[in-house]
């Protein structure tokens, strides 16, 4: 740590023994700067605050009515884009800027001058903003940023309009396309309809229930078949016996009832297959062969006996007859009930399919017929947006404070300038007198002499009076400080005319008529 503190003792001594050059460089640097700053022009800076109102008692009132914009939004973007190509073209035109380019390349940097220090930022509060420009000309200052605020509030306007007219024509096109495509749709869903017309929604119940009905109707004909088939055979079995009977007893003691009394008895045996004992068929017929039974009785007391064999099996034959007739019935009945039943399947199995393709359509008419819908709906609420826009500006403008013609200069900051070229002109002093101090270096103490000799150190020889090495160093110090002095009353001087604005005015009309 000794030898460090040394070493810095040691520097700066060196320093301070080439002090000459600190001084040199200080006085030749410091006027050079301070007059290159005395000559900078004035700069002359106009503002002006706008309020941005986004707020209007329509936007609640059409709140799902119209479409709903963001005026924040739509502000955030006009002011990113202020400083735009075209933006800048227009502003330069307001000015006469593109008049006093006499050439492209002058023309383009007037755009970019314009571009880099025109500024917009927020001032402090929500939708307030400062719009400010500096240069030399004053009025050409002033009659920047009023261009540049006539810009920003004709934008809102404009972009506005140009939005909603281009929105306009984008869903009309798009409503042309959807109503094609929605007439397409019908027809080929109406064509559809007519050509399967057994098999929209909703059969599919009706043919189940149909076949249902069908195959309960069937049972009960092949039940009635098995009836009908069993009493013909009872019916051809009785006439058969009936007639191997009379072969075989004759016709001597049947009366005219027998065979009126066989008749009734094959009907009583017809209906007791069907019915039971209670029905009012049985209960007749039994009361009819009872009668007879009697009358028959009564003729055999009396001995009156007739022969109507031939009666009685045409009777029979007759009911056989009748049954033949009944079976061949119930056998057409059975196979037209067969054959709906086939169809009735067929149309259930061909269902399936035609209800796929049925919603395939739907699907798409659905969705074709909700777009046509949607764009109808957006299509009214462009409209009524453009009646609001024309009718009512969504961003009213209200300037806070327009630009003014500037009287002072703002900039440039002259005596933070002047300072600097002096910490500047002294550092590089510094640097000098350091690098001299290392390129013809001083012995300054016993330490450092035995360093660089090796040979010891025995005593110091102090500088006297007599001498005259006192009064040398007293001279140069004097010297020294008087220097510094002179260039600090310099700077001091330099300070007072910069902040002197009828001598600094003075001294830029001497320059300008130079």
């Amino acid at each position: 740590m000794k030898e460090q503190l040394e070493l810095l003792l040691h520097y700066l001594y060196g320093i301070w023994h080439r002090r000459r050059w600190i001084i040199i460089t200080a006085w030749l640097l410091c006027p050079l700067g301070w007059i290159a700053v005395t000559l900078m022009s004035n700069q002359y800076t106009s503002n002006a605050r706008v309020y941005a109102d986004t707020r209007t008692i329509l936007q609640p009132l059409l709140q799902g009515i119209a479409i709903d914009n963001d005026p924040s939004q739509e502000l955030r973007l006009m002011v990113k884009t202020l400083l735009s190509r075209k933006n800048l073209e227009t502003i330069a035109r307001y000015t006469d800027a593109d008049v006093k380019a006499e050439t492209q390349d002058d023309y383009e940097n007037a755009l970019e001058n314009l571009k880099s220090k025109i500024k917009i930022s927020s001032a402090g509060k929500e939708n307030l903003f400062k719009i400010s420009y500096s240069g030399k000309d004053p009025k050409f200052v002033k009659d920047v940023v009023q261009a540049s605020l006539d810009v920003f509030v004709e934008n809102a306007v404009g972009q506005k309009k140009d939005d909603t007219e281009q929105a306009n024509v984008f869903i009309e096109t798009q409503l042309t396309v959807y109503e094609e495509r929605l007439i397409d749709a019908e027809a080929k869903l109406a064509n559809f309809k007519r050509t399967n017309a057994g098999y929209m929604p909703g059969s599919e119940s009706g043919y189940f229930s149909m076949a249902e009905e069908l195959k309960r109707t069937l049972e009960s004909t092949r039940l009635e078949l098995q009836e009908a088939r069993s009493r013909l055979a009872s019916a051809r079995d009785q006439l058969n016996r009936e007639m191997m009977e009379i072969r075989r007893q004759g016709r001597n003691n049947r009366t005219e009832y027998d065979d009126r009394l066989d008749v009734l008895k094959a009907r009583l045996d017809a209906l007791l297959f069907r019915f039971t004992e209670k029905h009012p068929d049985v209960r007749e017929t039994r009361r009819q062969i009872e009668e007879l039974q009697k009358l028959k009785s009564t003729v055999i007391a009396q001995g009156t006996n007739i022969d109507n064999d031939t009666v009685v099996l045409q009777e029979m034959k007759l009911i056989v007859s009748e049954l033949e007739n009944q079976v061949a019935s119930l056998a057409v009945r059975e196979e037209g009930l067969v054959t709906k039943i086939t169809f009735i399947e067929k149309k259930l199995s061909d269902l399936p399919e035609v209800e796929a393709q049925l919603t395939h359509m739907m699907r798409n008419y659905d969705v074709t017929k909700s777009q046509y819908d949607m764009l109808l709906s957006r299509r009214e609420s462009a409209m009524i947006s453009q009646n609001i826009g024309n009718s009512a500006d969504q961003i009213s403008f209200r300037i806070i404070d327009p630009p003014l013609l500037p009287r002072e200069p703002s900039g440039p900051m002259r005596p933070l300038f002047l300072t600097i070229v002096l910490i500047l002109s002294l550092g590089a002093g510094v640097c000098l007198a350091f690098l001299a101090s290392q390129i013809w270096p001083v012995v300054i103490s016993p330490t450092q002499l035995f360093k660089h000799t090796q040979v010891p150190v025995f005593g110091v020889v102090s500088a006297t009076e007599m001498s005259g090495l006192k009064q040398a160093k007293r001279r140069q110090v004097i010297r020294y400080v008087a220097l510094c002095g002179m260039l600090g009353l310099v700077f001091v001087a330099f300070i007072v005319i910069n902040t002197t604005p009828s001598i600094h005015e003075q001294i830029l009309q001497a320059k300008e008529s130079l």
